[in-house]
């Protein structure tokens, strides 16, 4: 699994406060995601936010370790995310 691509969306993380008021991605969020990466980069956005739902204790804050979202909220954050990104 290429964690970089996994960067990606918890990049979103920098500009929500709060995780439990994040519902999911605009539809300005993933049209910018479409006309940002290829159809490769995102199967592999997608496909590593899907392993990250299914690794809750996978240390989420190596990644980008200068969130201010503990592990438990930025794992929160990736199911609400995987929603919003099936439709890409």
């Amino acid at each position: 699994m290429n964690m970089d691509f996994l960067k990606i969306p918890l990049h979103k993380l920098y500009y929500v406060d709060d995780v439990s008021e994040f519902l999911r991605l605009t539809a300005q969020d993933l049209e910018s995601l479409k006309s940002e990466y290829d159809e490769s980069e995102l199967t592999g956005i997608i496909e590593s936010v899907r392993w990250a739902t299914h690794n809750p204790n996978y240390d989420f804050l190596s990644l980008l370790p200068n969130l201010q979202h503990s592990n438990e909220d930025i794992y929160k954050y990736l199911c609400k995310l995987e929603s919003s990104i099936s439709s890409l």
